[in-house]
């Protein structure tokens, strides 16, 4: 196993993945790419920010959360500096709006050995569902083995 690749999102569920990716890792010398998709719901997300700063305009939204994309990818990086294997951070645009698509295209091009991602993310409705929605397109879409972790 040379390559993981590890959707992420900052939520509780990504950090655990992070766990099991850290871990495979260090057992096989593998790469590790950080994936974070973002789409208009993050865009959205950094209307928060817009509030604040009174930026109403799409080009500050995107910039914002760009930024906020960067720092999940940059803390997350970080969680791997104890150990000697090589890890990327890839911050990905959907325009379709779709992060389960753009998880998929990223795993085709990039062909992983295996992707590990969390069961369930930010805005999992994870009273009513075990699985979150983009965790299971991933599963249904891609054809790559997904070590789901909860």
């Amino acid at each position: 196993m040379k390559k993981i690749l590890v959707p992420i999102d900052g939520s509780e569920y990504s950090e655990k993945a992070l766990v099991k990716a850290k871990e495979l890792a260090g057992a096989f010398d593998s790469q590790v790419v950080l994936l974070n998709v973002m789409n208009d719901v993050s865009i959205v997300s950094s209307l928060h920010y817009a509030s604040i700063n009174n930026i109403i305009n799409l080009p500050d939204l995107k910039e914002e959360a760009k930024k906020k994309s960067n720092s999940v990818l940059e803390e997350a990086k970080k969680y791997f500096s104890d150990i000697s294997v090589p890890v990327e951070t890839v911050s990905l645009d959907e325009p379709t709006g779709n992060i389960a698509r753009g998880i998929a295209d990223y795993a085709n091009d990039y062909d992983p050995d295996v992707i590990v991602m969390g069961s369930n993310g930010i805005g999992s409705l994870k009273q009513r569902l075990y699985l979150g929605s983009v965790t299971t397109r991933v599963l249904h879409i891609v054809h790559k083995p997904v070590l789901v972790v909860q």
